[in-house]
């Protein structure tokens, strides 16, 4: 398996993860997947599979990659502390390696989203930073207000039948030191019938 930085840091992450946003084959395919070299595995609050995604890497936790993402209706500040505490406590971990904000909300100010992921930094319960949905324009406003911590990467829909990425989102990422995660690179299995 090739690895990558993510984004500018150190962290080396496998080119293929595995996301479970409609996992529901129990551990099996997860250790598997993490045997072959898919150490990177990401669910997210609203799977609603922390608990099932935590007790099958149990065993191989120092191994694994864990990504999840808060929804973005916990986005002021105490709800994200309260989501990350709560995803720790169903993913049976003491650290998230990346914590990332599902999708934008524009009802609540950026500034305060952010100060409490880079909080969540300083305490210890989240090593890095990550964004999923955003556009340019939404990532660098939520780049404008971080004090301490990088953003490390924004995991977008992204595959041969949807490229709308290419024309500025992944040109900005790459020149910013941003690692894109494809979410659905396969589109939901689309590709193998066309």
């Amino acid at each position: 398996m090739e690895l990558k930085n993510q984004g500018s840091t150190s962290l080396m992450v496998p080119e293929i993860g595995m996301g479970t946003w409609k996992h529901s084959g129990g551990p099996e395919p997860l250790l598997r997947g993490i045997y072959l070299g898919a150490y990177l595995i990401d669910t997210a609050e609203m799977y609603r599979n922390e608990e099932e995604v935590g007790k099958a890497i149990a065993a191989r936790r120092n191994e694994v990659i864990l990504a999840t993402k808060v929804l973005d209706s916990h986005l002021r500040y105490d709800q994200v502390l309260r989501a990350a505490d709560e995803s720790l406590r169903r993913l049976s971990v003491d650290c998230i390696n990346l914590y990332q904000i599902h999708w934008p909300n524009h009802s609540i100010p950026i500034a305060e989203t952010m100060r409490a992921m880079e909080e969540l930094i300083d305490a210890g319960k989240v090593r890095y930073i990550g964004v999923s949905n955003f556009s340019v324009n939404e990532l660098q406003e939520a780049q404008e207000v971080m004090t301490k911590h990088p953003i490390v990467s924004n995991q977008v829909l992204y595959n041969l039948n949807f490229r709308r990425i290419e024309q500025d989102l992944l040109p900005y990422c790459q020149e910013n030191g941003i690692t894109v995660m494809a979410y659905t690179p396969l589109a939901d299995g689309s590709l193998a019938s066309s």
